[in-house]
């Protein structure tokens, strides 16, 4: 075993014991070799566990991770809930922490997000959810202990923030998108930040989605990948009001800049996007049609093509996952799945069932879409899918996980605690990519707040070093 290991297991073991009302357990991440088979190859390997601190568990945010040249950066909510960002040297244990004046609401919207740009400076933002802007930036490159609270960026649209996000075009400069207003009722503002002034501007004049008009008011919930050549695409569904089965309307757009748009079939767009657009529609589910803005995802196929992957409900009203790309100029979808159960929507989503979950495994090397799945019912399996045609496969492709099968390990012994994992900014580097660990209970919104915030309980935060070879 490691030096580096041993020592960073007992600090994470002796700091965890004196933690009051919190037990941890943890086992041994060292793994010295695995290969899976069935249909995968070896796995990823831990390496390496560094404790980083303990964190209030009661409630569940993300928390943020980058790694640039031999430097890593983490924010994150400490044991008080305090915002708190740390640096460390890679190859080093100790970690230099800032707390910064910013107490964690009881709401998980309300998480961390973090870069660092390409001058060095550390920009952090959260704790939102339709609240004014919270933002600290460091005076000093890779500085911690130099993070100023601003609180402001272009002095517009800034009272009513919620899902800030910070994200780098292919030039690797900085922006930040965030919406202004309510569920149902927001739009989508995207600024970008200029080293030479150090200040913010709004990068696009307009909102990215506008759902507001008479008597139709809605909000995109959105998510983006970049390609290769890191180019951006979008999808998203548009929702009625704050509850969460009044989803609707999956669109896509691509841009190489985000000033201008396509759709998939190469037609310009022009800014805002707005409901009720067929150039944009992927699937024109109805409200109450089984769409929900947390099981979507936008998959990028080896030559390029979008697709789209999602829940909906089939036309006996059961959940099932559906695929969606283009063909001949249209996009087409089909069902995938064969459930038998179906998801009841409540409220804003956080006291719903987990429901079914979905997660792209990748592709195979003869180019066949892998996907794993699990249902409420107990039920898991894998689809593997021509993405030419959308249909079932019966081969069984060999898969390399993409992470390994010990990360799911519980830190501690608290009951109804659930692991969470947060991925690096930076995804690889030397063969090495760095994941952050920790536990927290389920997620649960503002309006579900106690009227006395517990203190307890608490997990390790710890940072996994994992090889790839």
């Amino acid at each position: 075993m490691k030096i580096t290991t041993l020592i960073a297991f007992f600090s994470l073991l002796m700091t965890a014991l004196n933690a009051q009302k919190t037990t941890v357990s943890i086992k041994e991440n060292q793994v010295t070799g695995v290969n899976t088979g069935g249909g995968e190859k070896a796995t990823p390997e831990i390496v390496e566990t560094l404790f980083i601190d303990t964190v209030w568990a009661a409630n569940r945010v993300n928390f943020a991770l980058q790694t640039v040249d031999n430097q890593q950066f983490i924010a994150y909510y400490d044991k008080n809930r305090m915002m708190t960002v740390a640096s460390r040297q890679l190859g080093s244990t100790f970690w230099t922490k800032a707390t910064l004046p910013n107490k964690l609401h009881w709401d998980s919207h309300n998480s961390v997000v973090m870069a660092i740009d390409a001058k060095g400076y550390i920009h952090v933002s959260g704790n939102m959810h339709v609240n004014p802007l919270v933002y600290f930036r460091s005076t000093k490159p890779y500085d911690v202990n130099s993070m100023v609270e601003l609180n402001f960026m272009v002095g517009e649209n800034e009272k009513d923030v919620t899902y800030p996000a910070f994200f780098l075009d292919k030039q690797d400069n900085l922006y930040y998108s965030y919406r202004s207003g309510a569920s149902g009722n927001g739009i989508t503002l995207i600024n970008r930040f200029y080293h030479d002034t150090q200040k913010w501007e709004r990068y696009i004049k307009t909102p990215l989605f506008d759902g507001i008009e008479k008597n139709d008011n809605r909000s995109a919930y959105h998510q983006f990948v970049k390609d290769k050549d890191g180019n951006f695409h979008y999808s998203w569904m548009w929702r009625w009001t704050p509850l969460v089965e009044t989803c609707h309307q999956l669109c896509y757009a691509t841009s190489t800049d985000m000033l201008h748009w396509k759709n998939a079939v190469g037609e310009d767009i022009p800014l805002p996007f707005r409901p009720d657009d067929k150039r944009l529609i992927v699937d024109d589910v109805p409200s109450k049609g089984g769409l929900h803005n947390g099981k979507y995802q936008t998959i990028i196929t080896p030559d390029k093509k979008p697709m789209l992957a999602y829940t909906k409900y089939d036309e006996k009203g059961l959940t099932q996952l559906y695929l969606s790309h283009v063909k001949n100029g249209a996009w087409v979808s089909k069902k995938i799945s064969n459930w038998d159960f179906r998801w009841q929507f409540i409220g804003g989503g956080d006291k719903m069932t987990e429901g079914a979950s979905f997660s792209i495994a990748g592709f195979s090397d003869e180019g066949l879409l892998v996907i794993d799945w699990s249902t409420p019912n107990q039920k898991s399996g894998r689809y593997v899918i021509a993405p030419n045609t959308l249909e079932n496969s019966d081969k069984k492709p060999i898969i390399k996980a993409k992470m390994p099968k010990e990360i799911s390990q519980r830190l501690t012994d608290t009951p109804k605690l659930n692991v969470n994992l947060q991925e690096d900014r930076t995804k690889y580097r030397n063969g090495e990519k760095y994941v952050l660990k920790w536990e927290t209970m389920g997620r649960s919104h503002g309006t579900n707040a106690p009227k006395v915030i517990p203190e307890y309980p608490r997990s390790a935060l710890v940072l996994l070093r994992i090889e790839d070879k």
